[in-house]
């Protein structure tokens, strides 16, 4: 009996690793199904056409068929021009797939997801390679977004104690389960990791509206994110932050 083909999905490749002899286990990104794994049979062998096809940030349309978790993947074709990531860049995109692999369940839609990860692709492709700052900006826009989509930060333009808008001159503890809740301190006395100012989170909902990212908010978009994506991600090491320092060192 035929298996179920899908018709032609967009896709990218996340991670992808061998199996059998000859073929591969993909993990891939699509709009309609988000995170999905397949087979491709025989990719490991046919080297010059379809293992060559098979690579990351490169947008393709591909079929796939079966009706388990895990699907075969049929016939693939090329989406556009591949994304010829240069430098560090290289790292970023790998950093942003290992954390896409370890964030997203499985088969789930993901249509906002794959236009972050689409635009974040675009940004990563302009840049030269050569200074860790120039990806700054792309990637924590990108964790952001994600962790928006995902039902994991909260509002950035919105106080959870007054229920009500931020006050730019104001400053917020985050609260995992809540949101951000007012801070009142003493003149001279320290913040908090958790803490931020008003301005600044307005300043990274901006960002999350289009807007230019400024450099004075970077800062504090990494403090965020981290609180935030280091309860999802655990204590295992990311793989790629490894590679990125066995290259270029502490950066």
């Amino acid at each position: 009996m035929a298996q179920p083909q899908s018709p032609l999905l967009p896709a990218y490749i996340l991670h992808s690793r061998p199996y059998s002899d000859s073929s591969l286990i993909l993990e891939l990104l699509t709009p309609e199904h988000g995170r999905i794994g397949c087979v491709a049979r025989g990719a490991r062998r046919d080297k010059q056409r379809r293992q060559q096809a098979l690579q990351p940030f490169s947008p393709l349309l591909v079929t796939l068929m079966g009706r388990g978790e895990l699907k075969t993947l049929g016939p693939v074709e090329s989406a556009g021009s591949s994304h010829w990531l240069r430098g560090r860049a290289v790292y970023g995109g790998l950093y942003v797939n290992e954390l896409l692999v370890r964030m997203l369940p499985v088969a789930e839609a993901q249509y906002q997801v794959f236009a972050a990860y689409q635009d974040l692709l675009g940004d990563l492709n302009a840049l030269g390679g050569e200074d860790s700052n120039e990806l700054l900006a792309p990637l924590r826009r990108f964790e952001l977004r994600l962790l928006g989509e995902l039902g994991n930060c909260p509002s950035l333009d919105y106080c959870a104690g007054t229920r009500g808008p931020l006050d730019k001159s104001g400053r917020y503890r985050l609260v995992r389960e809540t949101g951000f809740i007012p801070v009142h301190r003493g003149e001279g006395a320290a913040a908090r990791v958790d803490e931020f100012t008003g301005a600044e989170l307005l300043g990274l909902h901006s960002v999350l509206q289009g807007e230019h990212f400024s450099p004075e908010f970077l800062g504090a978009a990494k403090r965020l994110t981290g609180l935030l994506l280091g309860p999802l991600l655990g204590e295992k090491p990311l793989r790629s932050r490894e590679l990125f320092r066995q290259v270029y060192g502490k950066q």
